[in-house]
Parts: C-alpha cells; structure tokens; sequence
C-alpha cells in the first residue's frame, strides 16, 4: 500500500463521519413541546392548530396543557412543568425580572385594536351615577391596563377573581371594573356602560432550556408556523370553530350563539414600545429590581 494512502482514506474517513454526525444534528426531530394555556379567548389560535393538525403537519409533537387560574399556569412556568405558554407581556416580564428562566418569544396580540375585537373593558355599573371605586386585580396586566384607562380620584378595589369583579360590578357593589373579553362583553349585556376599551395584549413565552438547543429553537419556529396557519384558517370560516371555541374557551353560555369572536393577529416579534412600557410600570410600581433590557427578555 502507498503510504499516501492510509492518511489519505483517515482523512476521508474523518470527513466521512464529521458530515454524517452534522447531518444526524441537523435531522433530530424537534422535542415534545407541552404548552401551558388558560381557557381564554387568547388560545384560540392553539385551540384550531390542535383541531386541524396543524401541530402535526410541522412534525410538531404538542400537548396543551389547560390550567384554571393564572397562579397554576405560572407555578407550572416556573416549575418547569410546561416549556412555553401564552401569557401577558406584564405577568411575563414580572417572572423574568424575579428571575424565571423564560424569554418572550413571540407577540400574539394585538398590535393594534383592529387585531381582534377584544380586550380589556372599563365599565360602569349599571345604575351608577359616579364612579368611586373600580373593581381591578393588582400587580397583573389589568391593573396595567387600569393605569392605562381609569382617570380621576378613584379607589381601586383588588379582586382577583374575574367572575366576583363582574358580580360585584353587576350587582352595583362597585361603581365600576376593568374586565377582561367576554366577561366584558357579558357586563355590557346586563346593562354595564362601556367607559374605555384597552386592546389585548398576548404573548409567547419559552423556557430557557428549550430555547438553548438548536432542536428547541426549531421546534419554537415551527410552533409559529402552526399557530399563524391556524390563524388564517379560522378566518376563512370562522363559524366552523364556534362550538369548538365555546367549549375549549368557556365562553359564556349566554354568549355561545351570538359572540363571534374576531381574531386577525399572527405571532410576530414582540414590539419595543410594548415591551418598554410594560417594563417601565413594573419597575414603578416595585414588581421588579432594575429595568428589564429587551434583549435579554426577547428571544
């Protein structure tokens, strides 16, 4: 054998074995994604990439997970339960600022107010001539969006739970609540009079530890894909996910047969005037240490 030879096949053995390693690499399926969500209207557009296997299609192995309150779709967050959810840009940068390993990775609603016709409701009770005390939860996006909407010297009332601030609101126990979509729309049905609409504000976010692998990164990619698709399948035919949507979703039974919900927004990247705002309040009203920088939140 020519001794140029044997350096020569090792050399293209190496090569050989470098490229088929960097190939396995770039086809390893991405992992299992378990998504934490709240049956709001937010997760619509999961709710119809679930049911047209829109997941699948993007060799996207996904469980969604359903959680009953804001409190047990974070402690799963934090936990590691769930590797990414829809939250809200407040609630989302309050755990990144306490230190959650989680980053924004997508902006799902809205950018504008003709993005979807709900959101965040300021309404008066009805029968109420003044308005002395507003129904809010604090330290979360409602109180964010009261800021936003709620003038005068008022007092703000904290009641956490969506369904005792529109009864107190209903029932004239309160001259007036901030209500999130459809408890908004259900006040307005009783005679509730809308003082100020905020639009809704919808995020995706991830842990770290997916977001750290090339795999994980794809799979986030595909994610967006799906729900994008989804987005525009349901407003080709909106009325066909209507019960779907009223079961997954607990629209209100009043509302199953009238409330159309609109939903144009797509997720895109998480908007610098949002995210500096929001960061801003926090860090006004204490809820974090130090300014939160977009780049390190933002992925």
């Amino acid at each position: 054998m020519p001794r140029w030879l044997l350096p020569a096949l090792l050399a293209a053995a190496v090569v050989f074995f470098v490229a088929f390693f960097l190939f396995q690499t770039a086809q390893a399926p991405p992992p299992k994604l378990r998504i934490g969500l709240l049956p709001v209207v937010d997760a619509l557009p999961f709710v119809v990439a679930e049911k047209e296997g829109l997941f699948e299609k993007e060799g996207l192995s996904v469980e969604l997970v359903y959680f009953g309150s804001a409190r047990d779709r974070d402690s799963a967050v934090v936990s590691g339960q769930v590797d990414a959810a829809i939250h809200d840009p407040v609630g989302a940068l309050m755990l990144i600022g306490n230190g959650v390993p989680i980053k924004i990775v997508g902006f799902l609603c809205c950018a504008g107010e003709g993005d979807s016709n709900v959101g965040f409701y300021y309404v008066k009770a009805p029968g109420a001539s003044q308005i002395r005390t507003v129904a809010i939860s604090r330290n979360t996006i409602i109180e964010y969006v009261a800021s936003k909407m709620v003038k005068g010297d008022v007092e703000l009332v904290d009641v956490p739970s969506i369904a005792n601030r529109f009864q107190l609101l209903v029932e004239g126990k309160v001259d007036a609540a901030v209500l999130p979509d459809p408890w908004g729309t259900l006040a307005l049905g009783r005679n509730a009079t809308l003082i100020a609409k905020h639009r809704d504000l919808v995020v995706v976010v991830a842990s770290e530890s997916l977001l750290k692998t090339p795999e994980g990164r794809e799979a986030v990619r595909r994610l967006t894909t799906a729900l994008n698709r989804a987005v525009d399948l349901y407003n080709a035919n909106p009325e066909r996910y209507r019960d779907l949507l009223a079961d997954k979703l607990r629209i209100p039974a009043e509302l199953r047969k009238t409330y159309q919900i609109v939903w144009k927004a797509k997720v895109t990247e998480m908007p610098r005037d949002v995210f500096s705002d929001a960061a801003s309040w926090l860090l006004q009203k204490g809820l974090v240490k130090q300014q939160l920088k977009y780049e390190d939140c933002v992925s």
